[in-house]
């Protein structure tokens, strides 16, 4: 008996082991991965960045595409001083859902803003998913110069952990929420730490390994019946947990008190869905009210309108990216680190603030 006995604590020593020793390898891979959210974790190196260059004159943009602009290499005047980088891996930092990842490709917000931008959209993600990986980034890099919020995730559900538990292997912060939010998930990830990467986030960030993470847009359009379907769907309310709001604001105040410049950018919906939320502008009348002061808010609900610019009814295609990017341009570019000649033939109403 006793030697049975033995044999079993031995083996699951053994497995015990080799599972920490596995667990730690693969964690230590993965974070060589090109995946975005590996950015935040991984140390920064910045002789490994590319020097951001001011962009051309407006007239040398292409036609087809008005909001990349040309990148050169022409010095800045001396009568137009830019401020010096953020210390971190991006000058600008995206946080919201899936309308945030999929909507602002970094190609784009790059150019648009003269600075490196990294997208933390998740899709899925409630705004306090958000706040966790908002404190993760500036306490690892410090605080970016520009954070572009797309706040529709208060209305996700706050216990809903998306693409998180993976994260908690290289976050205490996150393993914490995930404790609290799950103890039966938690308790088998430490257990067997392998389990951690038992989902399909591992996936993406393996084929991160092997070729750089592309941006996120999404390629297609609304098929028919789905139209046919969101136009026979009853009418809905939209509601927040108060802990999303609670997350928003802390996200918004922690940047503002790092000197971060903050844009809530509410992005477009399929004109018939947004038909179907009985209190779609009352909604976003009080999101607007819930904000700190010196908040811009560029409200883009509306920018968008074709059917054939969208892939369902909460996220424009690849087109519609376009298509928004064109309206938010004269309010979002101003924000960025363009030379000022960058920004002379733009003739917007300017920015909403609160």
């Amino acid at each position: 008996m006793y030697r049975l006995l033995a044999c079993i604590a031995l083996i699951l020593a053994t497995v015990t082991a080799m599972d920490r020793v596995l667990a730690s390898a693969l964690g230590d891979l993965l974070l060589r991965s090109s995946d975005r959210f590996m950015t935040v974790y991984r140390p920064f190196e910045p002789e490994a960045q590319p020097a951001a260059k001011p962009p051309a004159k407006q007239e040398e943009r292409s036609s087809t595409l008005m909001v990349k602009a040309a990148l050169t290499t022409e010095p800045r005047p001396a009568n137009n001083p830019v401020s010096s980088p953020a210390s971190g891996p991006a000058d600008v930092l995206v946080l919201g859902n899936s309308r945030a990842d999929n909507h602002f490709p970094v190609s784009v917000l790059q150019d648009m803003t003269c600075g490196r931008a990294l997208n933390l959209g998740m899709g899925g993600a409630p705004t306090v998913l958000s706040a966790l990986l908002w404190d993760d980034y500036v306490e690892r890099h410090g605080a970016p110069r520009l954070l572009v919020l797309e706040p529709t995730g208060v209305v996700d559900n706050p216990h809903d952990l998306a693409d998180l538990p993976l994260l908690a292997y290289y976050s205490p912060r996150i393993d914490a929420f995930v404790r609290q939010e799950n103890q039966e998930l938690w308790m088998a990830n430490h257990a067997f730490n392998l389990m951690t990467f038992n989902n399909n986030q591992t996936m993406r960030l393996i084929a991160g390994l092997v070729k750089p993470a592309a941006d996120r847009t999404l390629v297609g359009a609304i098929p028919e019946p789905m139209k046919v379907q969101l136009a026979a769907a009853p009418e809905e309310m939209m509601t927040a947990d108060d802990a999303n709001w609670q997350a928003l604001d802390h996200i918004i105040r922690s940047a503002q008190a790092q000197g971060t410049r903050v844009a809530v950018v509410i992005t477009p919906y399929f004109p018939t869905y947004a038909g179907k939320l009985k209190n779609f502008d009352a909604f976003f009348a009080d999101l607007k009210g819930r904000l700190p002061a010196g908040v811009t808010v560029i409200d883009a609900r509306r920018a968008v309108d074709k059917d054939e610019l969208f892939m369902d009814a909460l996220h424009v295609n690849e087109d519609g990216v376009r298509a928004m990017f064109a309206a938010l341009e004269p309010d979002l570019r101003p924000l960025g680190n363009c030379p000022v000649d960058a920004l002379a033939s733009l003739t917007g109403a300017g920015n909403t603030t609160h």
